[in-house]
Parts: structure tokens; sequence; C-alpha cells
């Protein structure tokens, strides 16, 4: 009686294909993550260059003071996302090479950087309440 043992197999190639399958799925993930982060820090850079090229001084009372509450909300969400300490955390599969090995990473980040955004913002908003007080105008 012979027994038929249906063992599979690969061969070096299929192996390689496989390593390349996986190396392009990660930086496909990795590219999709930047691309998502990205998207979301360009929306609060384009918020505080709006912000900060508006001509104050040509708006009418009602929209001066409108301005000047959107300067406080958008201090404070700069303020609320730079004191906020934020995790990463990444991976490595494969390298090219005799050995093949995976690495990982962690790194933690207090957003110190965006000090100088709300700075530009807090003197743009005591710009607007001194020119509130010229007008005779108490936000």
């Amino acid at each position: 009686m012979t027994n038929n043992l249906d063992i599979e197999t690969t061969t070096p190639l299929q192996n390689n294909l496989r390593k390349r399958k996986v190396i392009l799925l990660s930086f496909s993930f990795v590219v999709l993550f930047l691309l998502v982060f990205l998207s979301g820090c360009a929306d609060h850079s384009t918020r505080n260059q709006e912000l900060l090229a508006e001509n104050y001084r040509s708006l009418s009372n009602d929209n001066l003071i409108l301005y000047y509450y959107k300067l406080e909300d958008q201090i404070e969400v700069v303020e609320r996302r730079k004191s906020k300490p934020s995790f990463s955390l990444g991976f490595g599969l494969g390298s090219f090479g005799h050995s093949s090995r995976g690495s990982a990473g962690v790194g933690v980040s207090t957003g110190g950087r965006k000090q100088g955004i709300a700075t530009d913002l807090r003197d743009r908003r005591n710009e607007v309440k001194l020119e509130l007080q010229h007008r005779g105008i108490t936000p």
C-alpha cells in the first residue's frame, strides 16, 4: 500500500513573489495613511492662513465681531492639537538581502511646533480686539 502525501512545497521564486506582494501592500498602506494624515493637516493650515490673510479693518462691525470669534475658535483648535501628545507605531516588513527580518518602532510627539501658529493667531486677535475698542464695540 502506498501512502501519497500531498505536501505543498514552494519554490524560491514563489517566496520572492510573496515577499514583494507584502512589501507592495505595506507601502500602499503607508502612502494611504500619509495622504489621509496630510489632508487633515492641510485643512487646519489653510484655515489659519485664511484667517491671517483677512483684512479686518475693512470689515463691518458685525463681521468684525464674527471674525474675532472665529480667531478665538481657531486658537482653541490649534492649542488643543498642540497640547495632546500623539503616539505613532510603525512596522517594517522584510529587507533586501540574505536575512529577512521585520522591525518595529514607537514614537511620541507633544506637537510643540504649533507654537508659532498660535502666537500669530493670538497677535491677530489682539489687533482685532483693539480695533473693536477703537470702534466702541465690546465683543
